[in-house]
């Protein structure tokens, strides 16, 4: 399959109990003119985010301190009212991109079209397909029976390299092994799978600790509009990439991150291609970062379609052109750690990355073979606009996984070389909560066997879980009295993040823009700086090498800072 990015295995089929629509109705995505957050009937307000995000997704982004925004909102309830009234299906609708997904045949797109709050301009995604039995159940919060912060927790053992099975040489060679023998197996961590179908993961033995202990909080299938992931026709690719995290069957196989807890969700079609799975990937992260998901993995990926006028070329791998790319950089500004496969077409003539591995402040993940180099199949880099990818690598080629017999056996593709990447962050992420989730990635790049000299081709190389725990400890140190710049280097158009220590929260700061000639630039006052602060007047600063510096009384301190 092009989209799930599994180098072996073209065993998917499409199920016949699927009913196929009429064939005069498409699928459409129509965007919204505003939000109408102003509307004297629309209820929900940014200073009461609980009434539409967790308690856990809100103290995500209090923990990174990340202001809530507009886009967090969800769309006023007459809009959609209004387009079912016109004789739509609304399918879903996204607060992020401030549209939605409806199916119409012409005429009632017409309708729809003439409806005030609509754009004239609207996209067909899909031609129609109907959830199973005609019964496509409504996505909400309360669909998920279980909640983060439920769970029960069994400490696994982990005592022996013999215990790891098969597994245990991708887990040595990031290191993650040592975090295991430190406690650290992503205990508290949640995980939002996207992929296709994770055909018997109700009922492997590799999985039945996270059933036993509650770990798997919810399901839902976006393709087809229903909860049920286990039994449908995508078969079991899905299956295979959790194994890699979550696995756990002494002398088998032990996953990343054996006591994590997951959302498995089914946004991937692997019978067709086409862009109405991006945006299954949009409101699956939409609704990953809504019930406090800390990171997702995505072995998926997207670059031509059934409707080849719809297939991108390499100058849409910009991470703004797709709607998935746009969407795993909305997840990661929201603290969410997006970890995607890099993709499988470094053999072919596409050769590099698709969507969304194209993404700004995401980690998109190659794939290396047992004796750690990279796999042909691996996609390279650069993105388009000249950012690196892959940023990370990882064994894909092959790995070790579970299978929906319950066997253990292999498989190769970044489908796998992401996952067992995306289990090694959860867990190290679990020591050291207090860092963002761009702190992370920072720290496990600078760790990583090419540190100092990344390329297109495996990225930063490999990231070492014991150097990475020194790394993040003297960060921790250090920022007591220290400022952080993200992203850096800076691509265009963006705006500058500063993260503040407690030393200066709370206090008046002066923060200045030098060239590399000493002439200062910009300056800002700040009369009470907070934790975090966002300099948007220099997005469009001509690219190059700058100093940053911080002024606190008599106190100074400088970092350099690349513009792209």
């Amino acid at each position: 399959m092009r989209n799930l990015l599994l180098f072996f295995s073209a065993f998917f089929f499409l199920g016949s109990f699927m009913h196929l629509a009429a064939q005069d109705k498409k699928r459409y995505l129509v965007y919204f003119k505003d939000r109408s957050i102003t509307d004297a009937h629309y209820h929900y307000s940014l200073d009461k985010p609980e009434e539409f995000l967790s308690q856990r997704a809100i103290e995500r982004r209090k923990r990174q301190s990340i202001a809530l925004a507009t886009k967090d909102m969800p769309i006023q309830n007459s809009h959609i009212q209004a387009l079912k009234a016109t004789g739509a299906g609304v399918w879903y609708v996204s607060r992020w991109l401030n549209a939605a997904l409806i199916e119409a045949d012409e005429a009632t797109l017409v309708k729809v079209k003439a409806l005030r709050f609509v754009k004239p301009e609207t996209d067909m995604v899909s031609p129609n397909r109907s959830p199973t039995n005609g019964n496509k159940k409504t996505l909400t919060d309360a669909t998920f029976k279980n909640h983060a912060g439920n769970e029960k927790h069994s400490f696994l053992q982990i005592d022996s390299i013999e215990h790891y099975g098969r597994a245990y040489n991708q887990a040595k060679m990031l290191e993650v092994s040592e975090m295991h023998k430190r406690g650290y197996r992503g205990q508290g961590m949640v995980i939002a799978v996207f992929d296709a179908g994770f055909l018997n993961g109700d009922k492997v033995p590799f999985l039945k600790h996270l059933h036993d202990d509650k770990r798997i909080l919810g399901t839902y299938n976006f393709v087809e509009g229903q909860e049920d992931v286990y039994r449908v026709s995508d078969g079991s690719h899905g299956l295979e990439v959790l194994s890699c995290m979550g696995g756990y069957e002494k002398g088998k196989i032990i996953g990343t991150a054996p006591e994590a807890s997951y959302y498995l969700f089914r946004t991937e079609d692997a019978a067709t291609e086409h862009k109405v799975e991006e945006f299954n990937w949009l409101i699956a992260a939409e609704k990953a970062d809504s019930l406090g998901a800390d990171l997702i993995n995505s072995s998926l990926g997207y670059t031509d379609f059934d409707d080849d006028t719809q297939d991108y070329t390499y100058k849409d791998m910009n991470g703004k052109k797709s709607i998935a790319s746009r969407a795993a950089t909305w997840a990661a500004s929201v603290g969410i750690i997006v970890v995607n496969s890099v993709g499988n077409e470094g053999g072919g003539d596409w050769r590099y990355m698709g969507a969304p591995a194209d993404a700004d402040s995401i980690l998109s993940v190659g794939a290396l073979d047992a004796n750690k180099a990279r796999a042909y199949f691996s996609s390279y880099g650069p993105t388009y606009d000249k950012r690196l990818k892959p940023n990370l690598s990882a064994q894909g080629s092959p790995a070790t996984v579970g299978k929906p017999s319950g066997n253990i056996g292999n498989n190769s593709g970044t489908s796998f070389s992401s996952p067992v990447l995306c289990g090694m962050v959860a867990s190290f992420w679990q020591a050291f909560p207090q860092l963002t989730n761009m702190e992370i990635i920072e720290v496990l790049q600078e760790s990583a066997s090419q540190a100092t000299k990344p390329d297109t081709i495996t990225g930063y190389g490999i990231p070492n879980c014991k150097l990475a725990y020194t790394t993040a400890q003297l960060k921790i140190a250090k920022a007591k009295t220290g400022f952080h710049l993200f992203p850096n280097p800076l691509p265009d158009g963006q705006a500058l993040r500063m993260a503040f220590s407690e030393y200066y929260q709370g206090k008046k700061i002066k923060i200045e823009l030098i060239n590399m000639k000493g002439s200062i630039l910009e300056s800002v006052l700040l009369h009470k700086a907070e934790k975090q602060y966002e300099w948007n007047n220099i997005a469009k600063l001509n690219k190059g090498l700058y100093i940053i510096r911080v002024i606190e009384g008599k106190n100074a301190e400088m970092r350099r800072w690349l513009k792209e």
